[in-house]
């Protein structure tokens, strides 16, 4: 439309009628050189152009970063609470604890067995001998736990119906025969010596190192029936056995 308008202003223009040129002026400055001409436009369709497309959407925009936590501020510290008022009169005493019940004591063990008859007792200390074995005082004098005089001499003493001075046998007991005893039937190991008899010379028999007279003593009568009034005169019993 802007460029018929030109072309029309043109032609007006070119058919005016020329005037008398007015008193010579000072001349105009050159006139600025007209703009170019625009670009003829395309001829007119029936069809409206097609609107420019749309601008591409711009990006969001990157979020800000985030600023690390900040520690927060430290609790101011609290001044500590004033002391309590002194008391006016003195402070009242708690009542004592109720002492808790003491627990009750443990129930009596009930007591061991008494030992048994048939078990063997721990051998004795000192001097030992083995139950029911005769025994000369010579072997008793050289046995591992020997025997000493002093010893044989009570166990010959201690027995009934011997002749003692005092502690002291009356007459010597080299050639005596004692005899082991001990109180349980199970038991093989003792300690308690009794004079047998007095042989005219003891014997010992081996390997088992045994005492025995070598002849008959005559400690009484045959039997053992005593001396007649009374008194058991060892002898030999009805298995022949000296007693």
């Amino acid at each position: 439309m802007k460029f018929q308008l030109t072309i029309l202003t043109l032609a007006v223009l070119a058919f005016a009628k020329p005037q008398a040129p007015p008193d010579p002026a000072p001349a105009p400055p050159d006139p600025a050189p007209a703009p170019p001409d625009p670009a003829p436009s395309p001829p007119s369709t029936s069809e409206p152009p097609a609107p420019p497309p749309d601008p591409p959407a711009p990006a969001p925009p990157a979020p800000p970063p985030v600023p690390p936590p900040a520690d927060p501020p430290a609790e101011p510290s609290q001044p500590p609470p004033p002391p309590p008022p002194p008391p006016s009169g003195p402070a009242p005493v708690p009542p004592p604890a109720t002492p808790a019940p003491a627990p009750a004591p443990p129930p009596d063990p009930s007591p061991p067995p008494p030992p048994s008859s048939t078990a063997e007792p721990p051998p004795p200390e000192g001097p030992i001998c083995e139950c029911g074995y005769t025994y000369c005082s010579s072997v008793l004098k050289t046995m591992d736990n020997p025997w000493n005089e002093d010893q044989l001499s009570q166990a010959y003493c201690s027995t009934p119906n011997v002749k003692c001075d005092g502690e002291s046998p009356a007459s010597s007991i080299d050639n005596a025969l004692f005899i082991c005893l001990c109180d349980q039937p199970s038991q093989k190991i003792g300690n308690h010596l009794e004079f047998l008899c007095g042989c005219d010379k003891c014997l010992v028999v081996k390997p088992d190192y045994r005492g025995r007279c070598k002849t008959p003593p005559l400690a009484g009568s045959k039997g053992g029936k005593g001396d007649g009034k009374g008194n058991k005169v060892r002898g030999t019993n009805p298995l022949g056995f000296w007693m």
